[in-house]
């Protein structure tokens, strides 16, 4: 039953090589959208030239495939940071009070640890004692949609039970990212959907993208949220606390033009993502944000009983899709139906993607989106105007043994690219380049160090590895 079960989920995730190749000799698709920067759309063009089925050198019985990494790289913000927003909005859960604690501390390793001043020395077990308790009150008063359920929305809203579960609950999801490392913070969060079946997750999620992408067509919805817990709540030992966070969500048309060119070109388009499984799922269907010519997903994935999930991430599946897990899971489950082949082209935004972006021996290019970070994607993002400086091509790039990296910016403020490198970020009205800490590393290269030479060392430059293997070292 086991094998069957993984069977079965690798059917629901993957559309593996089902679509028929066109004829080689049908018009290659091109990028023709003016947002794209002019030097990113000239290598991605060149790329679908060089690798799609127009070129002589390809072979449709083995096919090229790109990886995309989604939250801030497909999409513009973070799909499952705005799910648990709608989550607590509509107060969709299936877990019963009792659960509520044990899911809020599931996975933190010792939730009776000091958070730090910057989390008011607080701990996991102070706020989550709050919030499940907090919890177990709107239980009681009916306010809590197990499936199907009809709630008075504002009356939820209005009640000082929900401003305090919703506020720490988002608190919390901070507070365990800063404070605890990505292994833990990640899975945490799907953990919010125990109780659930794979099918009412998907559907959850399929009714928030349908609304957000409508929503997040108005330039007015992209801003900062603050929400804060009632002053005097009964019994709160953690106090009040407020928790600000992003509101917005969108799949830019550039995107959608990029992965739909890909597909249609002959080159199998996968998105392994730290998001869970049925969340990516819902925000690659069409009827959502119009995403057409994905084949395949790749996302984190926690265990079932009784065909409802559990608080408990499904290692026997594959790893945790973030940092080396990212690469390991590409490794298990792509490498033999790419005849041990790596991805030809990724796309990234951020540290958990840096060890899938460089480590492929057959990566030719990597698209890095903007967000002037100072975390080894900064590494990538120097690399990347570096190579833009000396006009570098694909293809010189790959005479040089590098990846060619492509650095695309885009205005948060709104939730759109545009044609030029820069990044705006959300509730800012200044643009950037690259941080303090990539400048620094821009200039080592002009001053004649390689794009391998920064990328090996990156564990001196960042220190968010403690262990690299090695660029291009997966062979």
């Amino acid at each position: 039953m086991r094998n069957l079960a993984i069977v079965l989920r690798m059917l629901l995730v993957a559309c593996i090589l089902s679509v028929a190749v066109a004829a080689q000799s049908a018009p290659l698709t091109l990028l023709k959208s003016t947002n794209w920067d002019p030097s990113v759309k000239a290598c991605l063009n060149e790329l679908l030239t060089d690798v799609g089925r127009n070129s002589p050198a390809y072979n449709p019985t083995q096919r090229p495939y790109a990886v995309f990494d989604f939250d801030n790289t497909v999409s513009i913000l973070d799909v499952e940071e705005q799910l648990a927003i709608w989550q607590l909005e509509k107060m969709r859960f299936n877990i019963r009070p009792e659960q509520m604690f044990s899911v809020l501390t599931a996975g933190v390793p010792d939730p009776s640890k000091d958070l730090g001043k910057e989390w008011n020395n607080l701990t996991v077990q102070m706020v989550a004692t709050d919030a499940a308790d907090a919890y177990g009150r709107l239980w009681k008063a009916g306010m809590v949609d197990t499936g199907g359920k009809k709630l008075d929305l504002k009356k939820v809203h209005a009640s000082p039970d929900w401003q305090e579960f919703a506020t720490k609950a988002r608190w919390l999801y901070d507070a365990i990212g800063d404070a605890y490392d990505v292994s833990v913070s990640y899975p945490w969060v799907t953990y919010w959907f125990t109780g659930m079946t794979p099918q009412e997750v998907r559907a959850m999620a399929m009714e928030a993208y349908t609304y957000y992408a409508k929503a997040s067509q108005k330039k007015d919805f992209w801003k900062k949220v603050t929400w804060k817990s009632p002053e005097n709540y009964h019994g709160a030992s953690a106090g009040q606390l407020s928790i600000e966070f992003n509101q917005g969500i969108t799949v830019s048309p550039e995107l959608k033009e990029l992965i739909s060119a890909l597909h249609q070109d002959g080159i199998d388009v996968w998105i392994c993502s730290a998001s869970f499984i049925d969340v990516i799922s819902a925000a690659v269907d069409p009827a959502t944000f119009g995403i057409r010519g994905v084949d395949g997903i790749l996302a984190m994935t926690n265990k079932l009983e009784n065909g409802r999930y559990i608080a408990d991430y499904d290692y026997n599946f594959h790893d945790q899709t973030q940092g080396v897990g990212k690469r390991n899971t590409i490794q298990k489950i792509l490498f033999p139906l790419y005849n041990g082949r790596g991805p030809v082209f990724v796309a990234c935004d951020s540290q958990g993607d840096f060890n899938f972006v460089t480590e492929f021996a057959d990566t030719k290019a990597a698209l890095v989106l903007n967000r002037a970070r100072k975390d080894d994607a900064g590494i990538l993002a120097a690399i990347a105007l570096y190579q833009n400086d000396a006009k570098l091509s694909v293809a010189a790039a790959n005479r040089a043994s590098d990846i060619r990296f492509l650095l695309q910016g885009r205005n948060e403020n709104g939730g759109t690219l545009w044609a030029k490198p820069q990044v705006m970020r959300l509730g800012k009205d200044k643009e950037e380049l690259l941080s303090k800490k990539a400048e620094g590393w821009y200039e080592k290269l002009k001053a004649g160090s390689t794009p391998a030479d920064l990328i090996n060392g990156c564990t001196e430059l960042t220190g968010k590895l403690k262990k690299y293997d090695g660029y291009r070292n997966v062979k």
